[in-house]
């Protein structure tokens, strides 16, 4: 029995970790229109199949069914953004944000 448990126990912990990696594509070669792309089959459910792309430090991921997402490469990058607000000036010379 306790050998039972302790196959079990092994067997999800390796699914467990199988399942969490999922980056690799089913597919990968240049799109037929357009050869300086690199498009990656990734996964089928439903009958609707998923792509991804690279283009521009984004993936782009779209469906057959049309639907088209695109994701920044990466999310815990650090990035300095200055954000100007324009000034407006008013009748009596004051300064509004």
């Amino acid at each position: 029995m306790k050998t039972i448990t302790k196959l079990l126990i092994l067997s999800f912990i390796m699914m467990g970790i199988t399942a969490c990696y999922t980056s690799i594509p089913l597919k990968v070669g240049e799109s037929e229109n357009n050869t300086t792309y690199q498009v990656s089959y990734l996964f089928e459910h439903d009958g609707c199949k998923v792509y991804r792309f690279y283009d521009r430090g984004n993936y782009v991921y779209f469906t057959t069914r049309g639907d088209v997402t695109s994701i920044k490469n990466d999310s815990t990058q650090e990035r300095r953004v200055t954000i100007y607000r324009d000034t407006i000036y008013s009748g009596n010379n004051e300064l509004k944000p």
